[in-house]
């Protein structure tokens, strides 16, 4: 039977689609809420791991450039006595031979007998002065000898001190470069983050916490690695706080 045109009505099966569908829709926004939400989590925890562990570096690095300027003035103390050293034994090595080509002529002008004796009496003066001065030598050859095994000894020390340096700050090098690229790693997803759609609602419903402000995270790129991180960090801490 033909019925009368009237106000066209959803049948029972398309009304349950279009709940069906908006549903969806309403399942599909919250999902996407609930991932940002568990990236802005992520980030704030992440970052928080990465500043503690630059924190944590920090003390090691200060000690270790503090250490680095007492090699370098050792070193330099150590060879200018070094050279010093080696000007003395020059020196008595000079004086040795110098002595030496004395006791050569003495030898070839006093040898044998004679019964000048005004011959013999500078001769055996001149042998007296020369056993004083070869007993002198003999103790400037001790005292060259303490002081070059005492300086050995230094030099050694040092020696263990600048490669147990260098191995320390190779780990430390290493340490803060994988601090370094992971901070960067973290900044560059947060600024990312930070300029999303997401984040600006997110930033507005949070009463745009000082944080955030354009003097704190306005121009990241210009800070060093690691005040960037800081202010991205607290940044995001404050939406996160805001938000609970």
């Amino acid at each position: 039977m033909f019925e009368p045109a009237g106000e066209f009505s959803k049948s029972a099966p398309a009304r349950a689609l279009m709940i069906c569908a908006v549903a969806a829709a309403l399942m599909a926004h919250s999902a996407l809420g609930r991932a940002d939400q568990l990236e802005l989590d992520a980030l704030v925890q992440e970052g928080a791991l990465i500043l503690e562990e630059a924190e944590a570096l920090a003390p090691v690095d200060q000690t270790l450039t503090q250490e680095e300027r007492e090699i370098a003035s050792s070193e330099k103390t150590l060879r200018e006595e070094v050279q010093a050293l080696n000007r003395d034994i020059t020196q008595f090595n000079a004086v040795m031979a110098e002595q030496e080509h004395g006791a050569e002529e003495l030898q070839a002008q006093c040898a044998g007998r004679t019964e000048d004796k005004e011959l013999v009496d500078s001769c055996n003066a001149r042998i007296a002065r020369m056993r004083d001065e070869a007993t002198k030598l003999g103790e400037q050859r001790s005292e060259l000898r303490a002081r070059e095994e005492e300086m050995n000894a230094r030099v050694d020390k040092y020696n263990a001190w600048g490669r147990d340096y260098a191995k320390r700050k190779q780990e430390q090098d290493s340490r803060d470069e994988l601090n370094r690229s992971d901070s960067e790693d973290w900044l560059g997803r947060a600024k990312k983050f930070l300029a999303s759609k997401e984040f600006t609602a997110w930033l507005a419903r949070a009463g745009n916490p000082a944080a955030c402000g354009g003097e704190q995270v306005g121009d990241l790129a210009s800070l060093p690695l690691r005040s960037a991180l800081a202010r991205a960090q607290a940044c995001l801490k404050a939406v996160k706080a805001a938000g609970r």
